[in-house]
């Protein structure tokens, strides 16, 4: 994803507390990591930052990805439709893809018993490109 970020002029920061130990299909773990990575680079315009932060303790293990993209309308991120949600107004061509992307990491965290939130930041509106 590093080399992504950096053909997109997209600053990318991975962090960890240290090892983290889950039980879970690696590869499906790995497509959902991708998938949010991919998302949040994709929609991020070039100078913009993407981190991914994994968090765990005795109840759940978590990914947060965070970025300066064009974000999720609040209305569209307190439905359930979010995981289907693609910006009507489109990121440079980098951006060709299929919309799946959201659908696809909610059905696999769901397969792992967790959940997928998204928390777009209020008062902040989706950037026009």
């Amino acid at each position: 994803m590093q080399a992504l970020a950096s053909a997109s002029d997209v600053g990318l920061e991975c962090r960890s507390a240290g090892d983290v130990q889950f039980r879970g299909d690696e590869a499906l773990l790995r497509r959902l990591a991708i998938n949010l990575l991919d998302n949040a680079i994709r929609y991020t315009p070039p100078g913009g930052k993407v981190s991914a932060v994994l968090e765990a303790d005795a109840a759940a293990v978590r990914m947060v990805i965070s970025d300066t993209g064009v974000g999720i309308p609040v209305e569209a991120a307190s439905t359930s439709s979010s995981a289907s949600y693609r910006p009507t107004r489109r990121a440079p061509a980098r951006t060709a893809a299929f919309g799946l992307g959201l659908s696809i990491v909610k059905w696999i965290a769901e397969a792992h018993n967790g959940t997928v939130d998204l928390t777009p930041i209020p008062g902040r509106e989706p950037r026009s490109r």
